[in-house]
């Protein structure tokens, strides 16, 4: 029932209002005797719409709807004047003062309840859009956090390459927030360097959504000592597995070993890379032999690498479609054509050449993919320092624990994984793996919390329209958590042949039963425990689903 404020100092005039709202049976009403009087009991009762007089003492009836107003904010509060004054200096006055309309005395109690009709009509679509507003508010914020972990794996990863500049040169221009395309470059154990530049099917974050599987395993495989095809054959299962068949990643991978002289690619789905030699003259065009990965199955797919003798002072350029599909304001493209001959052209200045001319030639056009431009020098590549030196240090790192204890404070009112993840990022042996272990703690972070300590239902998240909904009651259930922990344990093995981090979080709820979906990208669930498993080694639950062990080999 709504809920009518009646503001007049004379009693006849509330009677006579009070018997018209009440006759119709759908108001509860409310009075008060002055403008004073109606602000007290506007903010105590919370009425939906105010009926106001103008003439009183005190507080006259201006001041008041102004004082109301000013309390009001966004939450639309209808007031309306009901006056003996002229219509002309009732409107003026009711406009300026924050009244929405206005009726004379003596009026009439079919338009005055048809105004009330359509104030009130008026008021419940404010309130709507008001709801909807925070809802996406709230859908926003979400949003932003994932781009923010999502931005924070990318960049932590591009930190995690070898980019030094006597060996690799490169440019990367999105044409969004995220980038769909993606460089990461690492020194092998024995010196050399492996390197993967490729393109995900479409832009922004959807795009970029594939960099994290893709990193996790090219920096893993790479310190194991995994060949080209290997890491090629690994990305293309998990990626077949993880993505859409609509999405996939378009990739070269190639190996140069620490001499400078061997070069072993396999690519997939990208443009051809151009190979010169010192003096700028073209020694060979390396063209895809394979499909994009993420495409065929395991028994379909082709692990073969090409094999290159280079010599010392060659230099590879390798580019994503971006750069020839790039377009004049007037629609003509930059073409293979003329980036060919750009490049095979004498002098140590090709790639800044090819950026300034890309840049000349587009112009004020919009660009309209990512762009990726790489220059690789063939040389000596010893490995790196910080290897040679603590390599045998390493045999000797000591064996350590940490636990870390999490109640409902930290929960509300810190980022815990975020703290976390910082301080094991801080150890040497774990600095490079700062980023995955973020995201893996973050995924069983929020198994535990969601899932089995605030009862949430990740298959509420089904599609876009139901996120709002899921954290509106994540908030307001954490909100209301009164006693609740989580614990994370943490055992690190510095075993020669295998060292490991062994992860266990244990947490004070029901459990969580979560399922590994094996559907699209497009489902919004699911996918934290894939995460886990494609990436851990013996990850298991237990105590009804409170506790959840796995294994991270470094």
């Amino acid at each position: 029932m709504k809920k009518i404020l009646i503001v007049d100092d004379v009693g006849t005039n509330r009677k006579l209002l009070r018997q018209l709202l009440v006759a119709i049976k759908v108001y509860e009403v409310i009075e008060a005797v002055d403008g004073k009087e109606a602000i007290t009991l506007f903010e105590e009762e919370k009425p939906d719409l105010i009926l106001m007089d103008v003439n009183m003492p005190e507080m006259n009836g201006y001041q008041s709807a102004s004082a109301i107003k000013a309390i009001t904010g966004d939450n639309h509060v209808p007031i309306i004047f009901v006056t003996a004054l002229s219509a002309k200096d009732s409107l003026e006055k009711s406009l300026a003062c924050g009244g929405d309309d206005f009726i004379g005395k003596p009026f009439n109690a079919e338009v005055l309840a048809s105004k009330i009709n359509a104030h009130l009509r008026i008021r419940e679509l404010n309130q709507q859009l008001n709801d909807k507003n925070k809802q996406l508010n709230r859908l926003n914020q979400h949003l932003t956090h994932e781009q923010e972990l999502i931005r924070y794996f990318f960049e932590n990863a591009l930190q995690q390459s070898f980019l030094d500049e006597k060996f690799i040169k490169y440019h990367m221009s999105s044409m969004s927030t995220f980038d769909g395309d993606l460089l990461l470059v690492e020194r092998g154990l024995h010196g050399g360097i492996y390197l993967v530049m490729g393109d995900f099917t479409g832009h922004g974050l959807s795009a970029a959504m594939g960099t994290l599987p893709v990193a996790m395993i090219f920096f893993k495989m790479v310190a194991e000592g995994a060949t080209i095809g290997d890491i090629a054959r690994e990305l293309n299962h998990q990626l077949n597995k993880l993505m859409p068949p609509s999405m996939f990643f378009a990739a070269t991978l190639l190996e140069l070993n620490a001499r400078g002289d061997i070069l072993s690619v396999w690519m997939g789905g990208m443009p051809e890379s151009y190979w010169l030699g010192k003096e700028g003259a073209l020694k060979g065009m390396i063209h895809a032999q394979h499909m994009p990965l993420g495409i065929l199955q395991d028994s379909e797919f082709d692990a073969q690498t090409e094999i290159f003798n280079v010599e010392k002072g060659d230099k590879v350029y390798l580019y994503s479609d971006g750069v020839v599909e790039a377009e004049t304001p007037d629609k003509e493209i930059f073409g293979s054509d003329r980036l060919k001959a750009l490049l095979n052209t004498q002098g140590d200045d090709r790639f800044e050449r090819v950026l300034s001319e890309l840049k000349a030639f587009t112009g004020a056009s919009n660009q309209n993919d990512d762009i990726t431009l790489v220059e690789i020098t063939c040389c000596d590549i010893p490995a790196a320092e910080h290897e040679e030196d603590n390599s045998g240090d390493e045999d000797f790192v000591l064996p350590w624990q940490l636990s870390v204890s999490l109640s409902v404070r930290e929960m509300r009112e810190q980022d815990p994984v975020a703290e976390l993840s910082g301080m094991l990022g801080s150890l040497p042996v774990l600095a490079r793996h700062k980023g995955v272990l973020h995201v893996l703690l973050s995924e069983m972070y929020s198994n535990a919390l969601d899932h089995s300590i605030l009862g949430l239902d990740s298959l509420s998240k089904e599609d876009y329209e139901k996120f709002s909904d899921y954290y509106k009651e994540r908030e307001a259930q954490l909100h209301k958590l009164k006693d609740a922990s989580i614990v994370f344990d943490l055992s690190f093995f510095p075993d020669p042949s295998e060292p490991r981090l062994e992860i266990r979080i244990q947490d004070s709820g029901k459990g969580y039963k979560g399922h590994i979906s094996s559907d699209t990208d497009d489902k919004l669930h699911g996918r934290g425990l894939q995460i886990i498993n494609n990436f851990c080694d013996k990850v298991s639950f237990s105590d009804n689903g409170t506790t959840l062990e796995a294994q991270y080999r470094l």
